[in-house]
């Protein structure tokens, strides 16, 4: 059975969620290691029968909050990851050697598709944008041109660069092939929901905007629009009659597939999950990230959500466009199975 070596980035659940995917295709086909720093939270319900090594795979992304990076502690983040970037490199070589892989995967890490070129493997990109597009665009980038092209070089070394819908155009040279979006599956539980009053005659709006600040937004405000009820899954007050902090016995993709309009941040993930599942989306704009703009161009142009303005988002003032949302459709309009795709993918290059 051949072996693929699987690097995730630990920045938010989203790479994790959308390699998860991809994973649930590859079980009994390929021997799977993954390699990454995210928290135990970030594999429950994974196939067991792959490996964890724990190993920090790239810098990451720094956030002030949900929607804010903070650019020069970013990358600081990085300088720090690339003083022993040659340390790195070689000791990933070295792994890759003694544990016989035969084939690189990466979402969105780059180090290791340097690795794969030099042990003479194939590297498969899966990303929707890369850390090289996002630091290239922060103020004082230019002080850091030397790093950037070492990015750049990394991610031009693998062999193939796979692009879910939604990404944005990279600059890195190598060689691209589009796919769906890439998202699991998830069960319609919404009469397992616990919640009160008839659930039949509200509107079910799932929030998730992960586990960084959102204590700006004036929850409370929620109670106003009484015809709709609100579940998550993140660390939100519970003093709000009309929104219910849910635990991890309800995953994510059913709490999607359970809902009618998902509200979230202008993220790939759960706007994958949500398209998947035919669920129009709610945003708001996210002007400092670097996939943002295709993001908006993709939901307003394909009339699959709304970017709420900021004010009114962190107001809480959404009775309109959750009412907007409700009237919008997502069948048809999006192009799905890219786990499959990716699946393919692999079977051609390992086949």
């Amino acid at each position: 059975m051949k072996r693929i070596a699987y690097y995730i980035s630990s920045h938010g659940y989203g790479h994790a969620a959308r390699s998860a995917a991809v994973l649930e295709q590859l079980v009994g086909l390929y021997q799977v290691t993954l390699k990454t720093d995210l928290s135990s939270e970030a594999f429950k319900g994974w196939p067991p029968t792959f490996p964890i090594v724990k190993q920090q795979v790239d810098a990451g992304c720094a956030q002030d909050n949900f929607i804010t990076i903070n650019p020069g502690k970013a990358l600081a983040n990085l300088q720090n990851f690339y003083q022993t970037r040659q340390d790195r490199l070689s000791s990933e070589v070295q792994w890759l050697a003694n544990h016989a892989i035969d084939l690189v995967v990466s979402d969105v890490p780059s180090l290791p598709l340097q690795a794969a070129k030099l042990f003479g493997v194939p590297s498969l990109l899966i990303a929707n944008f890369t850390w090289h597009d996002i630091y290239a665009g922060f103020p004082g980038a230019e002080d850091q041109a030397e790093l950037l092209a070492t990015l750049k070089e990394e991610y031009a070394a693998a062999t193939l660069h796979i692009l879910p819908q939604c990404h944005i155009k990279p600059i890195a040279d190598s060689p691209q092939q589009e796919v769906g979006f890439i998202s699991k599956q998830g069960r319609d539980i919404r009469q397992q929901l616990e919640l009160h009053g008839d659930l039949n005659n509200k509107t079910l709006v799932f929030i998730y905007l992960g586990d960084l600040n959102a204590a700006s937004i004036l929850w409370k405000n929620l109670e106003k629009i009484e015809e709709c009820l609100f579940i998550t899954r993140d660390p939100l007050p519970t003093n709000v009659n009309n929104l219910f902090v849910l635990d991890d016995s309800f995953t994510y993709v059913d709490l999607i597939a359970s809902a009618d309009i998902v509200l979230t941040k202008a993220g790939y993930s759960t706007l994958a999950l949500a398209f998947n599942h035919g669920k129009p989306v709610l945003t708001c704009s996210h002007e400092g990230f670097g996939e943002y703009p295709a993001i908006r161009n993709f939901i307003e142009e394909r009339q699959v959500g709304l970017i709420i303005p900021a004010e009114k988002f962190f107001d809480g003032d959404w009775r309109e466009s959750i009412r907007q949302a409700s009237q919008l459709t997502v069948a048809g309009k999006v192009k799905l199975n890219g786990a499959r795709e990716v699946r393919d993918i692999i079977d051609s290059l390992l086949g």
